[in-house]
């Protein structure tokens, strides 16, 4: 039996994933050679997070994270990837000064970016500027729990909602964003008591990342996946195979043969015919 033809993740499909209990399997990608090769192992989601231009661009912080470094990273995955649906996140004070800023820059990583939806980290307070990029007709994903955006305010990226009263707020904050109409949430760093909470109660997808085992959806930063990234991988992320080893000992190799003058060899060395090189030498004498 032949197997079923791949076609583009919809909002649809994702809905009903959470209704047929079926698990989504997310990955981060920001750049177009790992959207390629997660595209074609096949993810639902393809999240652009703000990682990205941390792992690769070396920002220490989200916070300084400009919003057309976040559409150059979202512009690269979309031009590769077909299948997943593209989650581009919104960075700092984006979608914060007022609605219809909100509404551009979310338009803005669709329109230009080529992402189908957008991700917003917040509470209940900015719930209302999330609300009016959905009436807008533009997709959005909310990221509760850890948000590295907030890092001030929450201070620093550590596991949050350990306390009662905390994990309390984590889930007042995902209602105001279900009543604002996200489809779904990335739920990150926080107690897996909460994530089977919300997971149990909500009416969309809950997504984990480092908030232990979600019947929804689980999540991942390529970076961490694979060891490939500017900064250490986090704690509570598993790295499936580390390839800076194995790009180290090729950059040594290279280095190494070079110094010795072995490379490049006769291998990758083009010549020209005995008849054009005599005709060049003249033409130079």
């Amino acid at each position: 039996m032949d197997a079923p033809k791949r076609r583009k993740t919809t909002v649809k499909d994702v809905l009903e994933k959470k209704r047929r209990k079926e698990i989504l399997v997310c990955m981060a990608a920001y750049d177009s050679p790992m959207a390629a090769i997660a595209d074609e192992v096949g993810f639902d989601l393809l999240i652009n997070g703000n990682a990205g231009p941390m792992s690769l661009l070396g920002h220490p912080t989200p916070m300084t994270v400009s919003f057309e470094e976040q559409l150059i990273l979202t512009q690269a995955v979309s031009r590769v990837a077909r299948y997943g649906m593209i989650v581009a996140h919104m960075p700092f004070m984006t979608y914060h000064r007022s609605k219809k800023h909100a509404i551009r820059n979310a338009a803005r990583l669709i329109s230009e970016g080529g992402a189908d939806a957008v991700k917003c980290e917040g509470n209940k307070y900015t719930a209302e500027y999330v609300a009016e990029i959905v009436r807008a007709g533009i997709p959005a994903m909310g990221h509760i729990g850890m948000q590295a955006s907030r890092k001030l305010e929450q201070s620093g990226f550590g596991v949050k909602g350990r306390t009662a009263t905390d994990a309390a707020k984590i889930v007042e904050d995902a209602r105001a964003f279900v009543d604002a109409g996200v489809f779904g949430f990335i739920l990150e760093y926080v107690p897996v008591e909460i994530t089977s909470y919300l997971a149990a109660t909500l009416p969309v997808p809950v997504i984990s990342v480092g908030a232990g085992a979600s019947p929804d959806g689980i999540y991942i930063g390529c970076g961490d996946a694979v060891g490939y990234s500017a900064f250490p991988r986090p704690k509570n992320q598993r790295c499936f195979v580390d390839v800076r080893p194995m790009i180290e000992q090729g950059l040594r190799a290279y280095k190494e043969e070079v110094l010795a003058r072995t490379y490049p060899s006769e291998e990758f060395t083009a010549h020209m015919t005995k008849e054009e090189h005599d005709k060049f030498l003249e033409l130079v004498a």
